[in-house]
């Protein structure tokens, strides 16, 4: 009797390891987060791709009283250089938490005049501070909720 105890919990075990193998539980949204984010020190990007026209989101935490300095936004110009898009200040001894966001946009001034001229492997220099680079990129096409156009512009 323990013997067919033994065995039967056995196939109940296999069997429910079977159907997770099969059908895996979907991540949380937390757990989604935590995989697309990009982080530098207290400074945090919240996903590493964006759609044209989507809004980048960045926080920042825990900023050290001597943190100052810029973040500087690159676009690409081509596979091998880039041109400063935005600039945002920071400041630690002033606020250590700050909400910020942007949306790069096309721009006749700035001689931005396609979605060509946004797509592509940004970067983000922390200037003022020791933290690395954050870099993302902008995937050419909208999201599937954007119903805007992006013409050219120039």
């Amino acid at each position: 009797m323990k013997k067919i105890i033994i065995i039967s919990i056995g196939v109940i075990i296999a069997i429910i390891g079977g159907l997770l193998a099969i059908n895996p539980v979907e991540k949380s949204i937390e757990e989604k987060w935590l995989e697309q984010k990009i982080t530098s020190g207290p400074f945090t990007l919240d996903k590493n791709e964006y759609f044209v026209g989507e809004k980048i989101f960045i926080t920042v935490r825990d900023l050290k009283q001597n943190d100052k300095g810029e973040m500087i936004f690159f676009r690409p110009l081509n596979g091998t250089s880039w041109t400063n898009y935005t600039t945002m200040s920071f400041d630690g001894s002033a606020k250590d938490k700050v909400n910020l966001y942007f949306e790069p946009q096309l721009s006749e001034m700035k001689k931005i005049c396609s979605v060509n001229d946004l797509a592509g492997n940004w970067k983000v220099k922390l200037i003022g501070t020791e933290y690395p680079e954050m870099n993302f990129k902008i995937i050419n096409q909208t999201a599937e909720w954007d119903n805007r156009t992006f013409e050219p512009i120039c």
